[in-house]
């Protein structure tokens, strides 16, 4: 993500906690995948809202961002300095890597410039809440015949001259990449190795269990650190559930009651991500009302969203002659009442 959070939102820098949660939720229902069928730039757009509100809900992690923004966090609190900059070690490619080094590297697009080494189905309440999967990810290691070198001999890199780096210029600011050619070694093998080719490593499948971190979402990318310090991405996918939807960290479902029980009120069973609980529905209950249930969605820094529960209202026909009855003294009576305060 290349834009700026607050822009993404539509909000300004010193906007409250509530005027972001209020801007998230108008552009989350307006961009939800499920509002807009088949529209892949929406369903991004969706994924962009979130991942923005994700971030700036948080106050330490909008404190972190906001030091990023501002240059800060790279610039040992200088801010940005004129003429440029170089990136050390081949560094950060761009702001989208800074700021995935602050907020931890493990799970989002950033990584999508790499190959994903496999992918793992996550179930709909795993994904939201974190937990373990098991999945089987193409892994690369360090290669057994050539114990990692490539290969024997070595000689000066002619792409680099030897000194492993290659800079490039960006309009005011230059950036320095290992060479493609060697790997930023300096050196090239003068025989590769037969078992790998020149690379130093080898790849197989491997079944492993995964944890998965909470708020993940489908097509996430998730960086796995090998024991050798190398690491694989894993792309994750969550299937829609029949009852559950996500729009950011709220979880929402629809439940269907009859028309006696919304008019007198009830209690029912209702299904969260974590198990069933008891809801009360209030007396006068009308199609289409909301209602919410705390702390019931997904986790995020500490906090969590909420579980909204829309109700439906199922009128259907009178199923015999004295459930007719009983709906029509219903309806007289209704009609009385109404007679009598015309009158008054």
């Amino acid at each position: 993500m290349d834009k700026d959070l607050y822009s993404v939102l539509g909000v300004g820098e010193k906007a409250t906690e509530d005027e972001i949660k209020k801007a998230y939720r108008k552009l989350a229902r307006k961009y939800h995948p499920d509002a807009n069928q088949g529209d892949k730039r929406a369903e991004e757009k969706f994924k962009e809202i979130s991942d923005a509100y994700d971030i700036l809900r948080d106050p330490e992690k909008r404190a972190r961002y906001d030091d990023v923004r501002s240059g800060r966090a790279y610039f040992g609190g200088g801010g940005m300095p004129g003429g440029g900059f170089e990136t050390p070690g081949g560094g950060f490619e761009g702001f989208e890597d800074l700021l995935s080094s602050l907020f931890g590297g493990g799970i989002g697009r950033s990584s999508r410039r790499q190959t994903p080494s496999g992918e793992v189905e996550v179930p709909f309440a795993t994904a939201a809440l974190g937990g373990r999967v098991e999945a089987t990810i193409r892994l690369s290691r360090s290669c057994a015949v050539c114990g990692g070198a490539g290969g024997t001999g070595e000689k000066t890199c002619q792409a680099c001259k030897g000194s492993g780096r290659r800079t490039e210029k960006r309009g005011a600011f230059s950036t320095m990449h290992p060479c493609p050619v060697c790997g930023g070694r300096g050196k090239v093998l003068t025989s590769a190795c037969s078992s790998c080719g020149g690379t130093g490593r080898t790849t197989s499948n491997d079944r492993m269990i995964v944890d998965i971190p909470p708020g993940s979402s489908d097509g996430d990318l998730l960086r796995l650190r090998q024991p050798d310090g190398s690491s694989a991405i894993l792309r994750l996918r969550v299937p829609p559930d029949r009852f559950f939807r996500r729009e950011g960290l709220d979880i929402h479902c629809t439940i269907t009651i009859s028309a006696p029980r919304a008019a007198l009120g009830t209690t029912m069973m209702i299904r969260t991500l974590e198990g069933r609980i008891k809801l009360r529905i209030p007396a006068g209950t009308q199609p289409g009302t909301v209602l919410r249930v705390p702390s019931r969605g997904v986790p995020s820094g500490g906090s969590r969203g909420d579980q909204f529960v829309h109700v439906e209202v199922s009128i259907r026909p009178p199923s015999g002659d004295s459930e007719r009855r009983l709906w029509e003294q219903l309806l007289d009576h209704e009609g009385r009442v109404r007679r009598r305060r015309e009158a008054d």
